[in-house]
């Protein structure tokens, strides 16, 4: 009976197998990719909703203006590669799957699905070109898409590992929490440089809209700031904390105090904040023009965010759902920062810094 069963028959359990092996490697691939994006498309729907709002600009306004202009059409391409690469290279290098490589299955198929999840994982950007610019938005998207593959598949050389040199344990446990974030939040980086640039372009907009200068654009502009750099901040915070957890161990062996290593912790998250901030605030003076009171006003509410991230990681850091707790912490203090700004306008830069510094002496030593 078995050797007169139809052809049809017999490769059922093939096919069953090669679908057995894309839904691991959509799982493997695709689904963590998804994840990257959406903190992206949380970040762009911030941004989107400033910069395209009732009395504000309209997605053919941008897209006629980044075709007329290069200079703006660069600077809008370049901020998407960076809010976009890092989910478009974990597609094209699938380094999570690669033991997959070694099991039978059907490259083709995975080529098919990453094709396709390299034009719907950038939906904020297929959007605004579409809904902006018809079908040659479309060809743009597909044009740009070909750009991003080959920046993702470029592989930087890997220089030397060196021994480092450090003179005391809290400067080696600061280089430790930076070599963490350079090696395993590069991603990160790259994608939060990209939302930083979106959130100084919201915060810009947001203050030439409204015709205002001196301290009130700077209060305005920080807000908006403080609230976009959210999605770019939480993945570094979460490697940060991961380094902040492995290095207990060295830091009990080495005799440091809890002192020193709550000052490391804020040290590497003040670096993220205060970059990104800087990066926004530099793309909100391009513009919106030069106003002394955002860079004054911003880089004091992301050294108090800094200092208020900081406590949510130390309060929940021996928690299972840590990752979580500090997603709402950074929320929870954003939402602070805004708060202060909106009822002591410049010097609310001063409550959530004193705010921040008051909660991390809480800390039990």
């Amino acid at each position: 009976m078995t050797g007169n069963a139809s052809p049809a028959l017999r490769e059922q359990p093939a096919a069953r197998h090669e679908l057995r092996w894309i839904a691991v490697w959509i799982r493997a691939v695709v689904v963590p990719a998804g994840r990257r994006a959406a903190a992206a498309w949380v970040g762009c729907a911030i941004a989107a909703a400033v910069i395209f709002g009732p009395t504000a600009m309209r997605p053919s306004d941008l897209t006629r203006l980044a075709i007329g202009d290069p200079g703006v059409g660069a600077v809008l391409g370049v901020t998407w590669l960076l809010v976009f690469g890092p989910s478009a290279r974990l597609l094209l290098r699938a380094a999570p799957a690669a033991y997959l490589n070694s099991l039978p299955g059907d490259p083709r198929a995975a080529r098919l699905i990453t094709a396709a999840a390299l034009i719907v994982l950038q939906l904020p950007w297929l959007v605004l070109w579409v809904v902006g610019d018809g079908m040659r938005g479309l060809a743009i998207v597909l044009a740009t898409t070909a750009v991003t593959i080959a920046v993702a598949r470029w592989q930087p050389r890997v220089g030397r590992a060196k021994f480092p040199a450090w003179r005391s344990a809290g400067t080696a446990l600061r280089g430790v929490h930076l070599r963490a974030l350079r090696r395993r939040a590069g991603d990160a980086l790259v994608r939060g440089a990209g939302l930083a640039v979106l959130a100084g372009i919201a915060a810009g907009e947001l203050i030439r809209n409204n015709h205002l200068a001196g301290e009130p654009a700077g209060v305005l502009g920080a807000s908006i700031i403080a609230v976009v750099l959210v999605p770019a901040q939480v993945g570094a915070a979460l490697v940060t904390l991961g380094a902040h957890r492995e290095t207990a161990w060295l830091a009990a062996a080495s005799g440091m105090s809890r002192g020193a290593r709550v000052a490391a912790l804020v040290y590497a998250i003040a670096i993220v904040h205060l970059g990104a901030t800087a990066i926004a605030t530099l793309a909100a003076l391009g513009v919106a023009g030069a106003d002394p009171w955002l860079p004054v006003i911003a880089l004091g509410v992301a050294i108090g965010t800094s200092l208020g991230e900081a406590r949510a990681m130390l309060a929940n850091e021996a928690s299972p759902t840590v990752a979580a707790r500090v997603v709402v912490g950074a929320i929870v203090v954003a939402a602070l920062a805004v708060l202060c700004l909106a009822v002591l306008d410049a010097a609310g830069a001063i409550a959530i810094i004193a705010a921040g510094a008051l909660s991390l002496s809480l800390v039990r030593p």
